[in-house]
């Protein structure tokens, strides 16, 4: 028995599957199987993707606080201005 690496045993490439000596039909067939499997993985991880989204987007909604204001009203109002040191470095000052 010989030795196969696990990247050849995973994703096998054609020279693999010449020494197992496949026909180019079942070599297509297995190739298609295998497209069609990638795009179900992409469909998959998108959907999970999606629903994560969701519920970091519902999770925040819980703490956000809808606000509303009126022309008038007071605010209070940051100004983040940058301070140059002597030395280059930059601050900003909150």
């Amino acid at each position: 028995m010989e030795a196969v690496l696990p990247v050849e045993v995973e994703i096998p490439s054609l020279r693999i599957l010449s020494q197992t000596q496949l026909e180019e039909a079942e070599w297509a067939q297995a190739r298609y199987e295998q497209l069609n499997f990638i795009d179900e993985k992409r469909l998959a991880a998108l959907c999970h993707g999606q629903l994560y989204q969701r519920r970091i987007e519902r999770a925040y909604n819980k703490k956000a606080r809808p606000r509303t204001f009126q022309p008038g009203d007071l605010v209070l109002k940051k100004r983040n201005m940058a301070l140059s040191d002597p030395r280059g470095k930059v601050r900003t000052i909150i």
